[in-house]
């Protein structure tokens, strides 16, 4: 049986060698008799190829006008003059926002965290108040006039630094949270950290999107464009 098996696929290799070699003969004198097909052929390629590097030409000058007309007629929103408004908007945030924030986060860590933590606390919200001032400028550009958008602005920011700067007392049982008197999930010592928290954020964004708006109208920072 296995001679046989054997045999079968030995037949069936000397049979698919013959015809691809039958196959490969009746290729090769189809090109001689035919060569100006086969030129034809080749030419037609040629200039298929020859028209699509064209076209990739003419895309890639297109492309090139309309950025130089662009860089042109002052539409780069991101040139180097704009990282300039930028750095200047970051140092701005930086020392407004700190400088009007340190007096309400003294008024809450001083007394239960201690002078350390004032500190840490001052520095980490001006490099936040930097931050914000930079969203700020993007978001509020030019010919913006909606007094929504930019208390939009602020507000996500006093609410996002507000609730994650509450620290959930020990004796909080959890799944679900209580904390006893008088709201269950928030307590008196919790609803404390919510309001002085919030005055904090309040005088950290809110005084840096004010001295955003004053550099504004003075024309020390340009607004970002549309």
């Amino acid at each position: 049986m296995n001679r046989g098996i054997a045999s079968i696929v030995l037949y069936l290799v000397v049979f698919v060698s013959v015809a691809n070699s039958f196959v490969l003969q009746i290729s090769t004198e189809t090109v001689k008799k035919n060569p100006s097909q086969n030129h034809i052929s080749k030419k037609s390629r040629r200039i298929s190829i020859s028209s699509s590097s064209h076209q990739y030409n003419n895309n890639r000058h297109t492309i090139l006008s309309s950025s130089n007309n662009s860089n042109e007629n002052g539409e780069d929103k991101f040139s180097f003059f704009q990282r300039i408004e930028s750095t200047k908007t970051a140092a701005l945030g930086l020392l407004s926002g700190g400088i009007l924030s340190t007096p309400f986060i003294a008024l809450h860590d001083i007394p239960a965290y201690g002078a350390p933590s004032w500190e840490f606390d001052t520095d980490m919200g001006s490099l936040q108040s930097a931050l914000f001032a930079i969203v700020y400028r993007y978001c509020i550009r030019e010919e913006d006039d909606n007094d929504m958008l930019n208390q939009g602005v602020v507000g996500a920011f006093v609410v996002t630094r507000t609730l994650s700067r509450i620290r959930v007392p020990l004796y909080c049982s959890a799944a679900p949270l209580d904390c006893g008197d008088p709201l269950g999930y928030f307590d008196y010592d919790m609803l404390q950290q919510l309001v002085l928290n919030g005055l904090e954020s309040v005088a950290l964004f809110g005084g840096a999107a004010l001295a955003m708006e004053y550099a504004y109208s003075n024309k020390w920072i340009t607004k970002f464009p549309n």
